[in-house]
């Protein structure tokens, strides 16, 4: 550890910095536990890339992105109040040799014990509520399903789409193996769900999920299952300690995963799980570009049947159950007396069940209002 002992109890501050992507800052939460268990009377803030993931976490006092930082300087370091825990746990050499998991790496760099790599999520009621509204428009059970991750390609052409996958460790599935899957959860009676982002790819009759991190994190306690390869839903859903099945390919389930997960791993090199291209240890070729895999990413190269049959075994076999939608409710119209025209009542703009919008009139719907798919 960096910083001695003397000075983390003198501090009335714990700033923690938090590099990387929404998965790392997932895992980070961990941390953030284990940290306030060592130090309960210490205040902690946390800089990140994903703040919204610590949102009313009662661990931390403060969450800032690095983009808007504003008075952290002024507020935590300007009278050296806060000590500032900045270390890199893809450095640590038992991660690196595909010992330990990151969590247990990242607590021992800030000399803190581990009770558990399981991260941790806080919602609000309204959050909860606006996922189960969300799903009850569907009368199917949705699987979700991620098989693409890391950096957004910047359009949809395959050349942005190479260019994001190469600068990372091997993960995405193949585009056929994408729709096959999709196929074959349709087949055994779910919608699916694809959580990504507008460029990537969609497989044809499934859900795009592209909302915030926070709504599509609120949405893994209601849906039936979850296939993922390594990226942010496989840290979401064990926030939830939610069984999923994940499929690994660079990267080692023991180091990155949950034991309560099924996880299909591939050898087909003599350096399996590899983490490469690693981006922390300058892992570049002579053209000053990253590392480039020789076997084509055939880590990657699952056969949908593997993966379905792998879901029906976790599944126990199950199919998707029909759901009824919420039901449209209409408010009888009130009787007339002295006469009046009954198809002209209701033009005082009284409530009858409807609601106008910039888009014409919508509908209420028994669950409560707000059940469209805007979330």
């Amino acid at each position: 550890m960096l910083i001695s002992k003397k000075s983390m109890q003198e501090a009335e501050y714990i700033v923690l910095e938090v590099q990387g992507g929404i998965g790392k800052n997932i895992m980070a939460t961990a941390v953030v536990r284990n940290l306030k268990k060592a130090y309960p009377e210490k205040k902690i803030i946390v800089l990140a890339g994903s703040p919204d993931v610590f949102l009313k976490n009662p661990n931390i006092k403060r969450t800032y992105h690095f983009a808007q930082a504003l008075y952290v300087y002024e507020d935590y370091f300007k009278e050296a109040k806060a000590v500032m825990l900045s270390v890199e746990p893809y450095r640590h050499f038992d991660y690196i040799k595909k010992k330990r998991h990151l969590v247990e790496c990242w607590c021992e760099q800030i000399d803190i014990p581990c009770d558990s790599v399981y991260p941790e999520i806080f919602l609000s009621e309204n959050e909860k509520a606006m996922a189960q509204l969300y799903l009850e428009q569907f009368d199917k059970e949705m699987v979700l399903f991620q098989g693409e991750g890391g950096k957004d390609p910047k359009d949809k052409t395959n050349k942005e789409k190479i260019i994001a996958s190469s600068s990372m460790y091997k993960r995405n599935l193949t585009r056929k193996t994408m729709d096959e899957i999709t196929a074959g959860l349709i087949d055994r009676g779910f919608m699916v769900g694809v959580v990504s982002s507008p460029n990537q790819y969609l497989p044809s009759k499934a859900e795009r999920i592209t909302f915030s991190v926070r709504a599509i994190l609120a949405l893994i306690p209601h849906v039936a299952e979850t296939i993922c390869i390594d990226s942010f839903l496989l840290h979401g859903t064990a926030m939830f300690k939610k069984k999923c099945l994940s499929l690994w390919g660079g990267t080692n389930p023991k180091c990155l995963g949950y034991d309560i997960n099924v996880n299909l791993t591939r050898q087909v090199c003599d350096n399996p799980m590899c983490h490469r291209p690693n981006s922390f240890l300058f892992d570049v070729e002579s053209t000053g570009f990253p590392w480039d895999c020789q076997h084509n990413d055939a880590c990657m190269d699952y056969k949908a049947e593997e993966i379905l049959k792998a879901f029906d075994e976790m599944t126990g076999g199950r199919r998707g159950q029909k759901r009824e939608r919420p039901k449209i409710e209409s408010e009888p119209k009130p009787k007339c007396s002295g006469g009046c025209n009954p198809d002209k009542v209701g033009d005082s703009h009284e409530d009858t069940g409807l609601e106008e919008s910039s888009g014409g009139v919508t509908a209420k719907v028994s669950a409560g209002e707000g059940s469209d798919r805007d979330t």
